[in-house]
């Protein structure tokens, strides 16, 4: 086997397992961080995706492909192995979380993504294409470094605008938005204020859903993916 950049050895192991399930071709490809990776990933013991999301006749309808702390560079680099041998009729891909974290610009995220939606339209032509907004995530209500985290949030938003951009010029893309949504706030008048995000539907992280936030989830995505169910 080829080396592979240290950076990218932990995640081998995930790679390596979807590698060994068999190929369905043809199905709504989610290819992500852990916000996909979780939904339904045995370890956490949440209801699994593709349970959650089901053609409108009850069949299978997606593939999960996420892997926990990737980035868009690592969904770069994976691409050959983890979206084009399935084949898939849509594209749902979830980044930004880890770059952020790990010094990457938003303009360095939507570079690599935008690379990542042309090698998709190019393999697959007429292929639906779909970009998760950055999911909100509660601010701890005593946060020691206040600052810190609002030069965190303005990146975020910065990202979410530019997906927004590159939907509005590419037909065959849309935005799956997330941080419009009452339901993850405590109450419809607190949509957009990051310290009322509601706590009850994280785990002990704040950062990464439970079942509850997954209930919540479910709906959204299975609405932005009605034309395809």
């Amino acid at each position: 086997m080829f080396d592979i950049p240290m950076a990218l050895k932990s995640l081998e192991k995930s790679i390596v397992a979807y590698e060994q399930e068999p190929i369905e071709k043809g199905k709504i490809l989610f290819y992500g961080h852990s916000l996909f990776t979780r939904w339904g990933a045995p370890e956490y013991g949440f209801r699994r995706m593709d349970e959650d999301i089901r053609m409108k006749d009850g069949s299978l309808a997606v593939v999960n492909h996420g892997f926990g702390s990737s980035t868009s560079e690592e969904l770069l680099y994976y691409y050959d192995r983890m979206v084009r041998p399935w084949e898939p009729r849509a594209l749902v891909v979830a980044t930004f979380a880890n770059d952020v974290s790990y010094g990457y610009s938003p303009e360095e995220v939507m570079n690599a993504l935008a690379r990542i939606l042309t090698w998709a339209r190019t393999d697959f032509p007429g292929i639906k294409l779909y970009i998760v907004e950055d999911h909100p995530r509660p601010n701890p209500k005593n946060d020691p470094e206040p600052d810190s985290w609002n030069h965190f949030l303005r990146r975020h938003r910065t990202y979410n605008e530019m997906v927004h951009i590159y939907a509005q010029t590419h037909e065959d893309t849309k935005v799956i938005e997330l941080w419009n949504r009452p339901e993850l706030f405590e109450t419809p008048e607190d949509v957009g204020n990051f310290r009322k995000v509601r706590e009850d539907i994280f785990v002990d992280d704040k950062v990464h859903p439970n079942q509850e936030g997954y209930n919540i989830l479910g709906p959204i995505f299975r609405k932005a993916l009605d034309e395809l169910l």
